[in-house]
């Protein structure tokens, strides 16, 4: 992600609450790292992130080692929470049993950790998103008073951690992190529960203590003067943002291995090259004197890099880290007549900077204009097209009869050749005869500087061989110093690589040398200048004279920055500004979905925060992680590898993973390599292809009006597809041999591969390359309808111990008018239960029975605001058997049953319509009939029953077929759909009734019936059907809200239902059964389990029983949480 200036990209958030605007991608080993200089508390400390995860595996999130085994680690370990020490073995160690593989949104983590307590379980706390971890799969807790590695002066980390070498990379994003420093503190401190029971952040207002810090994650995009940017190579077309200007001036180094010091600058001309640590003549950076491998370009907040396969090493060998200094030298490049020779000068003269290009005339006392406003202090000169000729170095603490050269070691030089015994004015330098400087007909390169207060200074200082300070009025962000009385090298020392003191990371101007670690001779750098350590030749030798160059740190934030005011600074290692998103947990993005893409031997690969799909042999498919049912959306797919083809467009949820997207009627795509677009198997001629690298197809899809339109590089290529209005679509794309980045709103660099435009939506939030077309939105949660209903206000589930007597159950949230009970601990009948037919008569699912009558008093005595109150002497122990372990499900109807004549037999309903459910009772004609249902919306599942009779439990759902007004499925029984007219008149529901035939069990003349009939509501509920894939690595099935209950059942073949809940089963994986169709205990069997995900579930389970390969399974979802407002589980 990046952005044009500092107000373009906000992620915005829902309502007035606190906002994090953005995050950090990690990925491909990427980290940060800091040293802390002093130790502090290390028995009681607080760590806190929100977390959004990309895929399995082991990944470290926070870590304190030193190099020989010891330390502390949080990390997700084989998809577990674990928090540990270890020192040749563990000194304790938490693992939980829950499992974190949930990519689509955020978690919050908090570590609370006090040795100092006498409880041994309250030394160590883990809690996630708000709620603390109690059940572990490992658990052992540290000695009393035992001091962790956490405050140590050991390295610590951010993203990885170090047994012996660097592990457990981390790879997803990270938001917001607090680290508390002699407190131990609860979730309670960075967040709180929301109005839809989700957990969200809250600002911090408490200490840091000593090593705390806060790290947000923001980058300043309005830098001024100089910048330094580090990242690592890979030998692609690239783009590195973060300078926060366009730079001018540019020098670079590669800090890992034996190479030139490149500088660059707009004068001569991008990509053409001087190396500071030689006297060569000057390259043009080409291959073949025609392909740029150096710098491609120059961008508002950075540069562009090729691919230098020539081993410059400013993007050569992938892995390795380089370093770029940067400066602002003005806005354009004037012709400069001001002194005897005419120039050619970049000029900035509010800091001082200016680059200047002139031809030499080998007379002595020539001048030359460089631009400024004020005498420079100090002049570099380099001849650019004679070898041989020294980087000519006047300073004016050194004054106007020296030079010293900046490719050398060597002592200042007096003579007059260089400067012709002149001090610079205010216009002018002036040039001796020296060929250095003046070679005739030669053109030469000067890069000119003069102090500004508060941001440069050029000055000298001499040594004393112990430490001391130099006072420059500023806190520098990059000093050059050089011994000038004796043999010495150019050190230079910037608050990037070293974000902390002491500054240890040293590069020599004047040497092709990889970078060292210096523990002898570091500075420090301080608020008003800097600090020189012990005597070294190079930097402190005593009564030696130095002169030093010094740039102030004008970025106000940056990603590595600490923001708590303890200025605990992090250093960043293989990470750019591209990796700041704006993908947020109170603004989470679209993604890519791991959980929904082919699962077979030819897999994508997706990295860089599940954006980039790298394509197999053979052609898959993937989808993302949000639908859309309604609205209108616009993404982009860039081509960072050219394959044999990548194909984006839209698929629903039951459109196959393997082949193309496209291949069947539920996918509509356009082919990269030639255009076409793609439905039901049909190709047809369309666009423009976009399959070359750096091609950008955008698609907008209008849901609301069914319509998918193309674009291939911000041309449209028309209308490809309409009456696109029946069923959730999903951003979907597939690769075969190529690679494409996705951006749903959150990084127009492409992973770094394009330059960032930072357009925005309608709403003005996101980060596009192409300005999306008006009313188009990203696909975030912002973006995101409201729900109607709160879930928890309609549909909950309790757990509680039957005692045979007054039993008064709360926490339930409303007064339900449908509740399910079942006894969990042992075999029990269901029973069902509703405000319709009354407290005192109840139903049976797993069986045939018609309804009980209970004496008054003695089972269920009522139902109340919160809950429900039991009596004694029940009849079905699984309400309120004694010492028994009882589900409740709960669901709010509208209360009072009314009389509805909207069909032929006048029912009595009781309908909660915003939450598509309602309770109806009718008195059966045992002929074709109609009953009104009392919602607004046609129901998708209805299951009725016969009170009177020994008749079954008669299921519609919509999902039994394309016509399911012709098939049924029975609750009680294991039996595949049934296929008859006479249940439901081969007439589908309609907004106001449902159709019956003469079948007994719906419509037996004079029987009292009872259907409770549902319809899907965006982010609360849905109905549906999938299709297994009989794999361990099960089918995913989009909910768009993250599930509390799901009730399923194969209908293609004979198989139970199953109740999945997240209550019984508080985390994933959901392994806890209950069968509709059976009065069995509760089951808990790894033989078949789901995760709950925050937008759906994931089968985890090869079992025939719900993902048998090929078979069509139907089920009921209803909401923890919609997904604008949920947490990963």
């Amino acid at each position: 992600m990046s952005v044009l200036n500092e107000n373009t990209i906000i992620g915005a958030s829902a309502g007035g609450d606190y906002e994090i605007e953005q995050s950090l991608r990690f990925d491909d080993g990427a980290y940060l790292s800091r040293t802390p200089s002093t130790a502090s508390n290390r028995r009681t400390w607080t760590w806190s992130g929100w977390v959004k995860l990309n895929g399995a595996g082991n990944r470290a999130l926070f870590s304190a080692n030193n190099p020989s085994s010891a330390g502390h680690i949080i990390r997700v370990y084989t998809n577990q929470l674990s928090i540990l020490g270890y020192n040749g073995g563990f000194s304790y160690q938490l693992r939980t049993n829950q499992l974190f593989r949930d990519p689509s949104a955020w978690y919050h983590i908090v570590a609370s950790v006090d040795t100092t307590q006498s409880t041994a379980s309250n030394r160590v706390k883990m809690y996630v998103n708000g709620e603390q971890v109690t059940s572990f799969s490992a658990e052992t807790y540290p000695s009393q008073n035992f001091d962790t590695f956490v405050n140590s002066t050991n390295e610590h980390y951010l993203g990885v951690y170090n047994e012996g070498g660097l592990a457990d990379y981390f790879d997803g994003y990270l938001g917001e992190v607090n680290f508390i420093d002699g407190q131990a503190l609860t979730p309670d401190s960075f967040g709180e529960t929301g109005d839809y029971g989700e957990w969200k952040p809250i600002a911090y207002a408490g200490t840091y203590g000593t090593n705390g810090f806060y790290l947000p994650f923001e980058q300043d995009y309005a830098v001024e003067g100089f910048s330094t940017v580090i990242y690592e190579a890979n030998e692609t077309n690239r783009y590195i943002g973060g300078v926060g200007f366009q730079p001018d001036f540019l020098w670079f180094k590669n800090r890992d291995r034996t190479s030139g010091l490149r500088l660059l600058d707009t004068v001569r001309g991008i990509p053409k090259t001087l190396n500071s640590d030689d006297t060569s003549v000057e390259t043009t950076g080409l291959s073949d004197g025609t392909v740029n491998r150096l710098v491609t370009g120059l961008t508002p907040d950075g540069f562009t890099l090729g691919i230098d396969d020539g081993g410059y090493g400013i993007n050569f060998d992938t892995g390795q880290n380089v370093v770029a200094w940067c400066w602002d030298m003005g806005g354009t490049t004037a012709s400069n007549t001001s002194g005897s020779i005419t120039s050619s000068v970049r000029a900035n003269t509010t800091y001082g900077q200016s680059i200047v290009g002139y031809t030499g005339n080998g007379t002595a006392g020539a001048t030359v204009g460089h631009g400024l406003a004020s005498a420079p202090t100090m002049v570099i000169v380099k001849s650019r097209t004679v070898a041989g000729k020294h980087w000519a170095t006047y300073h004016v603490d050194l004054g106007n009869t020296v030079r010293i050269d900046l490719e050398s070691s060597g002592a200042k030089i007096t003579g007059t050749g260089a400067w012709n015994s002149t001090t610079p004015t205010s216009s002018l330098v002036t040039l001796g005869s020296q060929s250095d400087v003046n070679t005739s007909s030669a053109t030469h390169i000067m890069y000119a500087f003069h102090d500004v207060t508060g941001y440069s200074k050029f000055s000298s200082y001499e040594g004393t061989g112990g430490t001391h300070t130099i006072t420059t009025g500023f806190a520098p962000a990059f000093v050059m110093i050089k011994n000038a009385d004796a043999s010495g090298n150019w050190t230079m020392w910037d608050n990037t690589r070293n974000p902390n003191n002491p500054v240890t990371q040293l590069l020599r101007a004047n040497t092709s040398g990889a970078e060292e670690t210096k523990t002898d001779r570091e500075p420090s750098f301080l608020s008003t200048g800097f600090s020189i350590g012990d005597a070294d030749a190079d930097t402190n030798a005593s009564g030696q004279t130095y002169i030093y160059m010094a740039f102030a740190d004008t970025r106000e934030y940056a990603y590595w920055y600490d923001q708590s005011g303890n200025n605990n600074d992090w250093t960043s290692n293989d990470l750019t500004e591209s990796d700041v998103m704006v993908d947020s947990p109170t603004n989470n993005f679209c993604t890519l979905n791991p959980l929904d893409m082919n699962i077979d031997s030819y897999a994508i690969t997706v990295s860089e925060g599940n954006l980039q799909a790298a394509g197999p042999s053979e052609g898959r498919n993937i989808r993302s992680t949000m639908g859309m049912p309604t609205g209108k959306w616009y993404w982009e797919t860039c081509t960072t590898v050219s394959g044999i083809y990548n194909v984006a467009g839209i698929a629903k949820n039951s459109s196959p993973l393997n082949g193309v997207f496209g291949q069947d009627a539920n996918g509509y795509t356009m082919f990269g390599q030639s255009g076409d677009k793609f439905n039901n198997n049909s190709t047809t001629a369309y666009g423009s292809a976009w399959n070359t690298v750096g091609d950008i197809c955008g698609v907008a899809f209008d849901a609301d009006n069914g319509t998918l339109v193309f674009y291939v590089n911000n041309s449209s290529q028309g209308t490809a597809f309409t009456g696109l209005t029946s069923g959730d679509f999903f951003p979907a794309l597939a690769v075969r041999t190529g690679t494409a980045v996705m951006n749903f709103g959150q990084d127009s660099s492409f992973a770094g591969n394009k330059t960032p435009q930072g357009n925005q939506d309608s709403n003005d939030i996101g980060d596009f390359y192409y300005a999306p077309p008006t009313g188009f939105l990203a696909l975030c949660t912002s973006n995101l309808p409201e729900v109607d209903v709160i879930p928890s206000e309609h549909f909950n589930t309790v757990l509680y111990t039957g005692n045979d007597s007054t039993n008064v159950i709360t926490g339930v949230g409303f007064k339900s008018d449908l509740s399910w009970w079942k006894k969990r601990n042992a075999a029990a009948d269901h029973a069902l239960i509703d405000s319709v037919r009354g407290v005192t008569k109840h139903l049976v699912s797993n069986t045939t029975t018609a309804e009980i009558t209970a004496n008054t008093g003695t089972e269920l005595v009522s139902f109340d605001s919160d809950g429900f109150t039991l009596g004694a002497a029940a009849q079905t122990n699984s309400i309120n058997g004694t010492s028994a372990s009882i589900v409740a499900w709960n669901w709010k109807a509208g209360g009072s049953a009314s009389s509805n004549s909207n069909g032929s037999i006048t029912s009595s309903v009781s309908a909660n319509a915003s939450a598509g459910f309602s309770i109806v009772s009718y008195t059966g004609t045992g002929v074709n009939a109609t009953v009104g249902h009392g919602l607004s919306v046609a129901p998708e599942m209805i299951i009725v029953k016969n009170r009177d009779a020994t008749d079954v439990w008669l299921v519609y759902h919509d999902g039994l077929a394309s016509d399911p007004q012709t098939d049924y499925i029975i609750l009680n029984r294991t039996d595949a759909k049934g296929d008859a007219s006479t249940a439901w008149n081969d007439t589908a529901p309609t907004s106001t009734v449902f159709s019956i035939g003469s079948l007994g069990d719906v419509s037996r003349n004079n029987s009292n019936l009872i259907a409770y009939c549902f319809h899907s509501v965006d982010g609360y509920s849905k109905v549906g059907s999938y299709i297994g894939n009989g794999n361990v690595d099960g089918v995913f099935v989009h909910c768009g809200f993250k599930p509390k209950f799901i009730i399923l059942k194969p209908s293609s073949f004979a198989d139970g239902w199953r109740i999945m809940d997240s209550t019984r089963s508080p985390s994933n994986v959901m392994d806890k059964q209950l069968f509709p169709h059976s009065s069995s205990a509760e089951a808990t069997s790894s033989s078949y389990y789901a995760d709950f995900v925050s937008n759906g579930f994931k089968l985890r389970s090869s079992h025939g029983g719900f993902n048998q390969s090929g078979g069509t399974f139907i089920f009921m979802a209803f909401a923890e949480n919609p997904f604008k407002h949920t947490n990963a589980r």
